[in-house]
């Protein structure tokens, strides 16, 4: 795939040309006649026997580039991933492949706290690996000087190493796991200043915390799911989708 850049005075557009044969088909036109949270402008022609696919970037800056100089902290990191799960599901609600999202750094962008993704239509990858892979670069990111930060990122990267996992529940056990360890810590506070009615009040209440809670539709989640086409065959690790 080939990356291309074109700059004027009031509009930034990326072009991504792909070897295979333009065809228009339904997605394209999904995207343009509907307004789908996070994803990018996008127009498409074929030119040459190739395929190019261009994207509104005005005002938007490239994640790799955000934290070339800078580091990432756990709230950023809280706010990219609750983003990514609001798009695949807009992006899903329109009946399009939420597999075709492009998750490369330089492919995510932001604009004042908002991120926007390239929808690729005729990408065909492992959705669940790619993010996979963007863990790593969170966990290289992510500020070393925040311990609750340098948990998340090691926490995101080693439950997505697991077969069919899932990232809403993934990211709802990590939650749950850091409410109950900031109630522990209050009431150790209130503890030391002999509030000994209330801290047994607030050890019952982390207790009664669960540590996974299940969708009760028995709805499937992100990320594992519901398209046909994110369904894993296991005779490897990561394998094919189909």
């Amino acid at each position: 795939m080939e990356t291309k850049y074109k700059r004027g005075l009031n509009h930034t557009y990326l072009t991504l040309e792909v070897s295979s044969l333009y065809e228009e088909d339904y997605q394209l036109r999904m995207i343009q006649a509907n307004s789908i949270k996070g994803l990018l402008e996008v127009s498409g022609q074929g030119i040459d026997g190739k395929s190019q696919y261009t994207y509104e970037i005005s005002g938007k800056t490239p994640l790799r580039t955000l934290y070339e100089r800078t580091e990432m902290n756990r709230q950023e990191l809280e706010d990219f991933l609750s983003q990514l799960l609001e798009t695949v599901k807009a992006v899903q609600s329109y009946m399009l492949e939420a597999g075709r999202i492009l998750l490369e750094p330089e492919y995510i962008f932001q604009e004042e706290e908002q991120y926007f993704f390239c929808y690729l239509p005729t990408k065909e990858a492992d959705l669940c690996q790619e993010f996979h892979v963007l863990t790593e670069y969170f966990v290289k990111r992510i500020s070393h000087k925040e311990q609750e930060g340098i948990q998340l990122a090691y926490a995101l990267h080693k439950e997505t190493m697991e077969e069919n996992y899932n990232l809403e529940k993934i990211i709802g056990r990590l939650k749950l796991k850091e409410r109950k360890k900031v109630i522990y810590e209050q009431s150790e506070a209130v503890l030391t200043e002999g509030g000994n009615e209330e801290i047994t009040d607030r050890i019952s209440e982390a207790r009664r915390i669960p540590y996974e809670k299940e969708n009760s539709k028995g709805r499937p989640g992100i990320l594992r799911d519901a398209p046909v086409w994110w369904r894993k065959k296991k005779k490897e690790k990561w394998g094919d989708w189909s």
